[in-house]
């Protein structure tokens, strides 16, 4: 009995590994894609947060960071 409950507690811990590498690919890839999305591409907006940095410092701005979590890996 504690054999089997090890076996299928290996075999779940595996397959929990597996997901979590396959959804890492697939938050990337949601990346992507939003980010090749007209209104981001188009928008002004600076992906870079050491690059938002400096250029605020340069224009002497506040920097506007919005998080979401649809594709946060």
């Amino acid at each position: 009995m504690n054999f089997t409950r090890t076996i299928l507690t290996a075999a779940l811990v595996v397959a929990a590994a597996g997901t979590a590498i396959a959804d890492d690919a697939e938050l990337q890839d949601k990346y992507e894609k939003k980010i090749a999305k007209k209104f981001v591409a188009d928008g002004g907006w600076v992906l870079d947060y050491d690059e938002a940095r400096q250029r605020a410092k340069a224009e002497d701005k506040l920097i506007f960071i919005y998080f979401t979590r649809s594709y946060s890996p």
